[in-house]
């Protein structure tokens, strides 16, 4: 079948630099609130480190460098890095598509990943996928010349970008995987021996720093990874797997994802190219590994997307080279959400489902909270702020930086729950009278607590929930 019409390198390159600065444009204009996850970031950011207690350091580091360079801890500046990343990485696939598949390939994959709904979404907030995918790119660059030839300085760059990627996240280890698997039944897979060891000991070196601080830290985020894998005998899934599997369609779009599942069929019939099956062995591995962990636990739509690195080189490849508009008709359908959220981001609050619920819900009213906490606060006369639940204290963490209170988490008994426990928990000899938010009763330990008032948002995350403030001291909270 003839290919669809090309547009040069230069023009993918000018198109993806106007598409990342119309997304920084408009951030400025985003009216969301941090969620809890980017809140924690932001918090990790102010306390450098090689690890914290769920993720890897990476995230943290790029939120210090762009709130840095901007001298502000505004929501503009902690965001600022998705899109500069997510434009990195476009621009890193499309000389990893080059070397594996062709300069006519290139300008398409670049355009495709820039493009893609969960790059729409990741760019208007900031996640350990956008990081951790710059890293992932640039190992595909490396690894697309390393198979080619041996190469010292590509080994030593591949290495030193699976390395980083892991400190983006640890699902790189499935990518790492996969070219494991390619290797042993794909001769076109394989580096040399000498390649292989050098890349893996500088990979080891990169990532040495975090695993220097799981050991010195209870392996606080090796045991909340897994607690998130959540296996507890056969239980199946099958809802659960399938809902999984279709949102992958969100996640890359529908004529994408149609396009690896034809990907997927060509490979089982022996029907693909060399190239595509190599790609496919990249891919599916990862898909298929977190719909059996859908299958047995669970699953959020994004925990795949180290897949599509590949899986977009794939798929373009597939549509470039077996029909006349399917790539067109893709961009298109992508083109459209990456224009329409980052304006939805600036209209959040009047952008309601039928229910009444903000589509974006859970980016919203998270500040009004915190602010009203500490109005409470300061008329009860407490200098301390204390919640025991994670998405109250990263959010007063945050917006509350700068206003004087000390904030403290609830602590109780076992090994802490979360970041602020770990880290933030309350002083047992704290003096003076403490605020407690509260979702829920509180009963004391000891001492007597009086209910100031309780808050009830008509909006937001928090709508239809009720958050009680006590007035306590530090003994009524003790473990």
């Amino acid at each position: 079948m003839p290919h669809a019409a090309s547009p040069s390198r230069r023009a993918a390159i000018l198109a993806i630099l106007a598409i990342t600065l119309y997304r920084i444009l408009l951030l400025a204009f985003d009216t969301t609130d941090l969620f809890v996850d980017e809140s924690q970031y932001w918090a990790w950011s102010q306390h450098l480190n090689f690890g914290y207690y769920s993720k890897p350091p990476l995230v943290a580091w790029v939120i210090r460098l762009t709130t840095e360079l901007g001298g502000s801890n505004s929501r503009f500046w902690v965001r600022l890095g998705g899109p500069l990343c997510h434009m990195a990485t476009a621009l890193l696939l499309m000389q990893a598509a080059a070397r594996l598949a062709g300069e006519k390939f290139a300008p398409w994959v670049g355009l495709s990943f820039i493009t893609l709904p969960a790059v729409a979404l990741s760019s208007v907030f900031i996640s350990t996928d956008t990081v951790m995918f710059v890293f992932l790119a640039g190992a595909l660059v490396a690894y697309a010349g390393l198979i080619e030839r041996s190469s010292l300085p590509r080994a030593l760059v591949f290495g030193a970008c699976v390395g980083m990627a892991m400190l983006g996240k640890y699902s790189m280890v499935f990518v790492v995987g996969c070219m494991g698997l390619a290797a042993l039944l794909m001769p076109r897979a394989r580096v040399s021996w000498r390649d292989g060891i050098v890349s893996a000991l500088t990979a080891l070196l990169v990532f040495s720093p975090n695993v220097w601080w799981n050991l010195t830290h209870d392996i606080a985020t090796v045991r909340h990874t897994s607690e998130n894998v959540n296996w507890q005998g056969l239980n199946l899934h099958i809802r659960g797997a399938l809902e999984f599997f279709l949102a992958q369609f969100a996640v890359v779009g529908p004529v994408l994802f149609g396009a690896l599942i034809w990907a997927g069929v060509r490979a089982l019939k022996r029907s693909d190219t060399p190239l595509e099956r190599h790609l496919a062995l990249l891919t599916w591995p990862i898909v298929l590994a977190f719909v059996a962990e859908a299958l047995i636990s669970r699953a959020y739509a994004n925990w795949a997307v180290q897949a599509y690195a590949a899986g977009t080189i794939l798929a373009t490849i597939l549509l470039l080279t077996q029909t006349k508009r399917g790539i067109v008709h893709s961009f298109r359908i992508n083109l459209f959400a990456t224009i329409v959220f980052p304006i939805v981001c600036i209209f959040a609050a009047h952008v309601a489902l039928p229910g009444g619920d903000s589509v974006l819900k859970r980016y919203l009213g998270r500040a009004a909270l915190s602010q009203e906490i500490a109005a409470t606060a300061r008329e009860a006369g407490a200098t301390v702020i204390v919640a025991e639940n994670r998405d109250i204290l990263a959010d007063l963490f945050y917006t509350l930086n700068d206003q004087g209170f000390t904030l403290a988490a609830r602590r109780e008994d076992g090994f802490p729950r979360h970041y602020y426990e770990q880290n933030f928990a309350l002083d047992p000899a704290t003096p003076g009278p403490v605020l407690y938010a509260s979702v829920g009763d509180l009963t004391c330990k000891s001492g007597e607590a009086r209910a100031l008032k309780t808050i009830r948002p008509t909006t937001g995350y928090w709508r239809k929930r009720e958050i009680t403030l006590y007035l306590t001291d530090a003994a009524c909270l003790a473990p």
